[in-house]
């Protein structure tokens, strides 16, 4: 009996998954989570947030999920269980939920679904259409990373460091504008400006990267574009111990370590709030877009309290030449990038070298 027992539940949490925080009544609004959780500082917690109080403003139920593995299985088996449980409205944030939803989309044309940094694929990484259910939201990433290089040599840095996680157009595109800021802003200044560029492999956390991220800064880094998820951790662990600084990624990362002076952010709460209340409101519209500085979409935090010299003012302007297009930022695509490494690409460099290890 016993074992008859521990199967049903094993079984119970198969289907139902690990699902908390959501409100009483019928869970039209539903995020299924990917790893890391709704407190992950990161793409989660953000489309939590936009699907918790839109909710509770307006009276509608929500629920998050939290797939028992993180693969195809899980994901399509929670999307599924959202959708039984009454859900109208899906977030889905994160690149890993493109196999999953490229195949259910058709399943369940009465759902809308909101898919962030990725577009649909089949269950094979074959691209496919996105139906009129499906809102995909792409970044510019190169924007947002050109911001943050360029508050990092403007704030009197000279020394900086990339590391990425796995080589993906959107990691790659943060570290391209990354390189481009900071370049941008050592023309301004006159700087010769060093940068030590990586991708580390992974999303998660490991002893190994905060042993390289030690050694970096101890042989002369002085802030390094943490920019894979995870390996923020290990990142934020070797700045602590060497007294040096960071930059977060994604979402303001300023509370996860006092090492962090700002963040080049997506704007996902937005996105996710705003697309919610497409939903609701009937102006709900499927396909594939591109969210940029134009519509403020991505950018820095508005506190500059970490910088010494880097302010505000400083930040509007720049800002808004790179939201009109008066400063044009090349992407790895058009840059020409071999394998996502600046130093095998088109970027014209004027005062910025890169080194690639």
């Amino acid at each position: 009996m016993k074992k008859l027992l521990a199967t049903l539940l094993v079984l119970s949490m198969m289907l139902l998954g690990c699902s908390s925080g959501g409100s009483s009544g019928t869970p039209e609004l539903a995020l299924i989570t990917d790893s890391g959780g709704v407190n992950d500082k990161s793409f989660n917690q953000s489309a939590w947030e936009a699907v918790k109080e839109y909710g509770e403003a307006n009276g509608i139920g929500y629920k998050y999920y939290k797939p028992t593995t993180y693969d195809y299985a899980g994901y399509s088996e929670q999307i599924k269980n959202a959708v039984d449980n009454g859900a109208k409205v899906v977030a889905l944030p994160g690149f890993n939920f493109a196999a999953a939803i490229g195949v259910l989309q058709k399943d369940y044309p009465d759902v809308n679904f909101i898919l962030i940094d990725a577009t649909p694929t089949d269950e094979e990484g074959n691209a496919v259409d996105a139906e009129k259910n499906l809102y995909c939201a792409l970044y510019k990433e190169t924007q947002t990373g050109f911001l943050a290089g360029y508050a990092a040599v403007k704030e009197g840095y000279n020394e900086l460091g990339f590391m990425g996680g796995m080589a993906l157009p959107a990691v790659i595109n943060f570290g391209y504008g990354y390189i481009q800021g900071a370049d941008f802003a050592a023309k301004e200044t006159g700087a010769k400006v060093k940068v030590k560029y990586t991708y580390t492999g992974t999303f998660s956390e490991s002893p190994e990267i905060k042993t390289k991220a030690t050694g970096w800064y101890n042989g002369g880094t002085q802030v390094i574009f943490s920019c894979g998820g995870g390996i923020c951790n290990s990142i934020f662990a070797a700045a602590e111990d060497t007294d040096a600084k960071t930059i977060g990624v994604d979402s303001d990362q300023s509370s996860a370590s006092e090492t962090v002076i700002t963040s080049a952010m997506k704007g996902v709460k937005a996105t996710v709030a705003a697309q919610v209340a497409a939903s609701y409101d009937g102006t709900f519209k499927g396909g594939v877009y591109t969210l940029d500085a134009s519509g403020g979409y991505v950018g820095l935090p508005n506190d500059f309290s970490r910088f010494e010299h880097f302010t505000a003012e400083d930040y509007d302007a720049i800002f808004k030449k790179v939201a009109d297009g008066t400063i044009k930022i090349s992407d790895y695509n058009a840059a020409g990038g071999k394998a996502g490494n600046p130093t095998k690409s088109k970027l014209s460099l004027k005062n910025t070298t890169v080194s690639f290890e």
